[in-house]
């Protein structure tokens, strides 16, 4: 959650720190801010919504700036306003303050500060005045560093902080806890920043933040401390590309992001072939209980994963959503085999329950598509994806790019086992090229007037058509804003029928040939209290059964998650085009969550 970018360098920082603001975007966006020095003063200027109302009320300022700090804001403490937007500064303007995380002391440091007037509801302005009343403007670095450390100790929760001090015109300072933070290496100029989106465009050499790091960059200078040591961390280059976060001919990232779904596959394919599985082997060989844990789409995506090796497999798995694993005592032990799906690889609750399973002994593996996340630190063994950068709220791609990987990671089993595989690893490859080939239905633009405007919409399925229905329905809620909800075909009649009506449209889904007849009775069921129907499947002899009929690619029926959920990706997409919506963009959500 949230952005942070900040900069030091040549004169145009201002304008390298909102295009990075604008890269990270995806962060946040219910208000942005920069901080600068204008000749010896430190300034603000804020603005609530989007990048774009922060950058017209910065059109006539004098833009030459070499150090600039940034934030794009998703709201945790206080309502979206100007006076909660970032930065925040103490009562003399002396220490300007961006932060992405969340200060779970934040009240009692509060009460702590007498005579200070809060301008805010933030968590961050409490810090801001902290630093304020312990920092002199006559302190020097190695006695601000010292102080710095003082107050980061008395902070409980999780941050991840960019500072401007006064007396420094040509520093930014900052520190990291459980929060991402990166530093972004250049020549004669160095970021600091939330992700590597913000300034891929001007280098690829990164320094990955480990918790407990603090200190400062300058435009020739990287100081890095940790608990009072000055110590030193690896310079990697990444291989991520700039195109990835340029929107190019589309009209939405998550337009660009659905035509990638293949080569997604396809990049997380080849490099699982050549990852040495043998350490995770012995301890499939061995292991007792296998638990999946993840959040939203990556938890329909271990979904998929546990019906499968359930099914086909005969394998018991249990799978819960993170923000309720820990709490439900599971019996974890030291021979359990612990899955953990997120996307950025830090995901505040996923991360919670990966400290839970290391508690209890368990052999953890993390399914990321960041290799330098937190996530990858924690674990035993890292299935990592290879989606590239995905910008859009909601996840397209990268769910594929998941899939593949637990795909992969069910061969895996059934080669450890000895069972027979249900695919091939040249099934799923086979995937990549049918998925970038595919084409947008023109059916769905035909039928998408006739519900646009309806208050909810029903997603409905048997077997693993009911966990694509999950993220179909998740997908069209979180972006057009229309109230979805998926049932299970047969708990129709144990209650959800009665909301089924003659202004009901109905996405069913019928990809498995065993399950279809059952189905069918459910989709007559809804079609007799006057329910239109939208079918998607393989099977075309079905066509008579629905209102509206949307063909699906035939591949094998374990296989067929890939192909349903490209059609209910658009659908989504396309709905949202029509109200006028912003796809990538849903409002109240942000990207990656960084705080429980």
């Amino acid at each position: 959650m949230c952005g942070i970018v900040g900069y030091v360098g040549g004169d145009n920082a201002l304008d390298i720190v909102l295009n990075g603001l604008k890269n990270l975007e995806y962060r946040g966006y219910d208000s942005s801010g920069v901080a600068y020095f204008n000749k010896n003063n430190l300034v603000f200027k804020k603005s609530v919504g989007e990048i774009k109302n922060l950058q017209q009320k910065l059109e006539k300022t004098n833009l030459k700036k070499t150090v600039v700090l940034g934030h794009t804001r998703w709201a945790t403490h206080g309502e979206n306003n100007l006076k909660n937007a970032h930065p925040h500064c103490d009562k003399n303007k002396e220490v300007m303050l961006v932060h992405n995380g969340i200060i779970e002391n934040y009240i009692k440091l509060k009460n702590e500060l007498k005579n200070v007037n809060f301008l805010s509801q933030t968590d961050t302005e409490v810090v801001a005045q902290i630093l304020g009343r312990e920092i002199s403007f006559f302190d020097d670095k190695k006695v601000v560093l010292n102080k710095f450390l003082k107050v980061l100790k008395k902070l409980k929760g999780s941050y991840a902080f960019a500072v401007l001090f006064k007396q420094f015109d040509d520093k930014i300072f900052f520190a990291k806890q459980k929060s991402p933070l990166i530093i972004g290496v250049g020549q004669n100029f160095n970021f600091v920043a939330s992700d590597i989106s913000a300034f891929l465009k001007h280098t690829k050499k990164v320094i990955n933040l480990e918790d407990g790091d603090y200190g400062y960059i300058s435009k020739k200078e990287i100081k890095i401390f940790n608990n009072g040591k000055e110590i030193s961390r690896k310079t990697a280059i990444v291989a991520d590309n700039f195109d990835e976060i340029n929107i190019g001919k589309h009209s939405s990232f998550m337009e660009k992001e659905i035509s990638e779904g293949g080569y997604a596959i396809k990049n997380t394919l080849l490099h699982l072939k050549n990852l040495d599985f043998s350490k995770l082997k012995k301890v499939i060989k061995g292991c007792d209980k296998i638990f999946v844990t993840a959040c939203g789409t990556a938890l329909h995506a271990g979904m998929i994963f546990k019906y499968i090796l359930e099914t086909k497999c005969k394998i018991d798995v249990i799978l819960d959503c993170a923000s309720e694993f820990r709490y439900k005592n599971f019996l974890v032990t030291k021979k359990s085999l612990c899955i953990f799906i997120s996307q950025s690889g830090e995901t505040a609750d996923t991360l919670s329950c990966v400290l839970y399973a290391k508690k209890k002994k368990a052999f953890c593996v993390a399914i990321t598509n960041v290799l330098s996340s937190r996530i990858t630190k924690m674990v035993d063994f890292v299935v990592p994806t290879f989606a590239g950068i995905e910008v859009s709220v909601a996840s397209t791609k990268a769910y594929l790019a998941q899939l593949c990987a637990l795909y992969y990671l069910i061969y895996v089993f059934c080669d450890v086992l000895k069972l027979k595989k249900p695919f091939s690893v040249e099934d799923i490859f086979a995937l990549s090229k049918i998925l970038n080939n595919f084409c947008q239905d023109k059916n769905l633009l035909k039928i998408i007037p006739n519900f646009i405007n309806n208050k909810s919409l029903f997603f409905v399925g048997r077997g693993q058509d009911y966990l694509l229905a999950l993220e179909g329905a998740l997908k069209l809620k979180e972006i057009s804003y229309i109230h979805c909800e998926a049932f299970a075909g047969g708990e129709l009649k144990h209650g959800s029928l009665s909301l089924i009506d003659e202004k009901s449209y109905v996405f069913s889904l019928i990809t498995q040939k065993k399950l279809a007849d059952k189905m069918l009775s459910n989709i007559v069921e809804m079609k007799s209290r006057g329910a239109k129907i939208i079918l998607f499947s393989q099977f075309k002899n079905l066509k008579d059964n629905a209102t509206y009929f949307i063909p699906l690619k035939k591949v094998k029926e374990s296989l067929m998650p890939f192909i349903a959920i490209k059609p209910l990706q658009e659908l989504a997409l396309l709905c949202t085009k029509q109200k006028g919506l912003n796809p990538d963009k849903p409002r109240n959500l942000a990207k990656s969550v960084t705080v429980e």
